[in-house]
């Protein structure tokens, strides 16, 4: 079955913005997100939702668990996701994301951050079914 769109990517810089207000700076160094549980239901919308909100924790995650040499203290982490495409196979979804991000880190000694580290835009593609959740890869 051919791939299809869900929308522009365009979207995900929308749910970066949004999630960087909602975020806020709470003082303390942020530690790793769990993820999300697989919908009791997979379909096409079921799966592209899960698979966005699995790679934002995968983003996250990645960047508390190793944030670059010099970076001290990850202060925030703001991670937006969202499908771009799905494409049914016989024992499943392949679903492929857009993703934004960006984090703060360090302590001017005030509360407030000293760095900022936008990345950049990338796709990842994931295979998930009823058992399985796959990261096959991403564009990064």
């Amino acid at each position: 079955m051919p791939s299809k769109p869900l929308g522009p990517a365009v979207a995900v810089v929308g749910v970066v913005l949004l999630a960087g207000c909602l975020g806020g700076l709470t003082g303390d160094a942020v530690g790793p997100r769990e993820y999300p549980d697989r919908p009791p239901t997979l379909n096409e919308e079921t799966a592209a939702a899960y698979v966005a909100d699995y790679e934002e924790v995968y983003r996250h995650n990645t960047i508390v668990e190793d944030p670059g040499e010099g970076v001290e203290r990850i202060r925030e982490v703001v991670v937006g996701a969202g499908p771009v495409s799905v494409s049914e196979r016989d024992d499943g979804y392949e679903v492929v994301v857009s993703v934004g991000f960006y984090y703060t880190f360090g302590d001017d000694g005030s509360g407030q951050p000293t760095g900022i580290a936008d990345g950049r835009p990338y796709e990842a593609t994931y295979f998930v079914n009823e058992t399985t959740t796959e990261r096959l890869g991403d564009t990064l």
